[in-house]
This record gives C-alpha cells, structure tokens and sequence, in this order.
C-alpha cells in the first residue's frame, strides 16, 4: 500500500504541483485582498473620506487583484498567457467598439483613482475651479466619476472627475474666500 501510494505521487506530481500553487495564489489573494481593504480604511480615516469614495475605490482595486489572481492561475493550469491575451484583447476590441463614443468613462475612473490617493481635495473645501465659466463653491462629494460642488446660491455643480486634474483648481481659505466676497460687494456698489 505504501508503495502504490508513492506511486500515485511520482504519476501525478506536476499535477499535484500545479494544486499546490494555485492554493498558494489563492491564499496570497486573499491576503492581498485584506490587506489593501486595510491600507485604503487606514487611508480613508487618516483624510475623513467619504465611505462611497472608499468603497468605489477598493472595488476597483481589487477586481485588479482578481483579474491578477486569475491571469497567474490559468497559466499554471496550462491555459497559458497567450491564450489569455487572445481573449481578453477579443473582449476588449468588442467593449471597444461598443463604447467608443464613451472614452471619458475610463478617464474618469482613472482620475477619480489618482484624486483618491494624492488626496489634494476633501469633502468641505471651498474649490475655485478655473474654467469658462469659473466655478466657485464648497467640495461636496467624489464619486467614481464626478465631483460634485455646491455653490454659494445652493446650486450643486457636477464636473468630471478628470476635470481635477486638467484644469487648475484652487483650494480657498476663509480669508481668500472672504476678500473675493468683499471685492465683489464693492464692485456691485460701485454699480
């Protein structure tokens, strides 16, 4: 019996090698997968940010660590990578061509993404946006997408998040904020 077991093995090694490896991926997964939900809530309380801005932002991570786990797994199992590229690139052409008029969407997660770890913006600030129209107001919500901005007049401003990072963008401090309001009473006194 100790034999034919012994021999089982040797007949069935690399399959046995390729299990141990998967199970192994799959436990760095997981790991992987805790550990950036633990640095993106550090990272979260550390700036006050918005619980959807959160989650958003570690959904995305980990379908990354996913799709990873996934491209190292069915290249053990002997699917190979060519075979992977051949199908993903075929889905990606299709996506592609239905989406195309939709670009911005991919523009938008990516800055939306980018906003969320350089953090130059938190919920609360008074934004001047420099654009034709120049916007002006407090930051109210970053969503996967847009920023959303409530004006002074209680009007709500939704912009692109890429907007943050193609157009310059002033954080107002109360005193700025205050001269301008100043500056404009002044002016419409003067007419």
């Amino acid at each position: 019996m100790k034999d034919t077991f012994w021999k089982l093995i040797e007949e069935n090694s690399e399959s046995l090698i390729k299990a141990c490896i998967t199970v192994f991926v799959l436990i760095l997964t997981y790991i992987s997968i805790r550990l950036f939900r633990r640095y993106i809530a550090a990272t979260a309380e550390k700036h006050h940010f918005a619980p959807q801005r959160t989650s958003s932002i570690s959904k995305v991570g980990q379908t990354l660590i996913y799709l990873l786990s996934i491209g190292i797994i069915s290249n053990v199992l002997g699917f190979g990578i060519q075979g992977i590229f051949v199908a993903t690139s075929s889905f990606f052409a299709i996506v592609g061509i239905a989406f195309f008029a939709n670009w911005s969407i991919l523009s938008n997660v990516t800055a939306s993404v980018l906003i969320y770890f350089t953090f130059p913006y938190r919920i609360g600030d008074r934004l001047s946006v420099e654009n034709d129209p120049k916007y002006n107001g407090t930051l109210y919500d970053v969503t996967l997408m847009y920023m959303k901005i409530k004006t002074d007049g209680g009007s709500y401003i939704t912009l692109p998040a890429n907007v943050a990072i193609q157009k310059i963008i002033t954080i107002q401090s109360q005193a700025d904020y205050q001269k301008a309001l100043d500056e404009a009473a002044a002016e419409k006194a003067k007419t």
